[in-house]
């Protein structure tokens, strides 16, 4: 979760808020949106001298706009310059291992509805791969609008545009293993027709 937070706050200023909205609307693949897991990453990250905030009113609210320092900026960059490892554990699977132990008639409801849920979450990237592609083109104007939001020392056109690049490389890539997944499961139920049905 710090990577995360820190990641976006390269990007701009937000409040805790605004960053629950942005992970629920771009990294529900990666990270939880809880408010509690956030506020508890921002504490550790304002402990760390890693982000600041600055306090204002709006409509009579109190609010805390945060932002990265110079020590969170050279945390993030050491943290995402290092090579990346595989982990992809999931306590879910434990339940496809113990399926055995479930009542047979039940077996194939629980599958169907995890390949719902993989459907839906499709669906759901599906959705924002069609934004990325719906927007204008990564030109020097819509950059520039881009850079402007951005804080810190500021990225140049350039860096913006492999910042681009690699962000749709991730959303492209979870497609790529829902879809993997999703026709594994599949196949998993037609096997266990095939097996079971004789």
């Amino acid at each position: 979760m710090d990577i995360l937070l820190l990641g976006m706050l390269m990007l701009k200023k937000f409040t805790i808020y605004e960053m629950r909205k942005h992970i629920e609307m771009n990294f529900t693949s990666m990270s939880s949106n809880s408010m509690g897991s956030i506020q508890a990453a921002i504490k550790k990250l304002l402990h760390h001298g890693m982000v600041r905030f600055d306090e204002y009113v709006e409509n009579g609210v109190n609010k805390k706009m945060y932002e990265i320092t110079n020590a969170g900026r050279e945390h993030f960059l050491a943290g995402i310059s290092k090579p990346m490892i595989h982990k992809e554990k999931s306590m879910e699977l434990v339940k496809l291992f113990f399926m055995g132990m479930v009542e047979s008639g039940k077996r194939p409801e629980l599958l169907m509805a995890y390949i719902a849920e993989l459907k839906k979450e499709l669906a759901f990237l599906g959705d924002v791969k069609r934004r990325t592609d719906d927007m204008p083109e990564i030109d020097e104007a819509y950059l520039t609008q881009i850079q402007e939001n951005a804080v810190g020392q500021g990225f140049s056109l350039n860096e913006l545009r492999d910042i681009a690049f690699y962000q749709v490389a991730v959303l492209e890539l979870a497609i790529a293993k829902i879809e993997a997944e999703l026709a594994w499961f599949e196949g998993f139920v037609k096997r266990l027709e095939v097996n079971f049905n004789d």
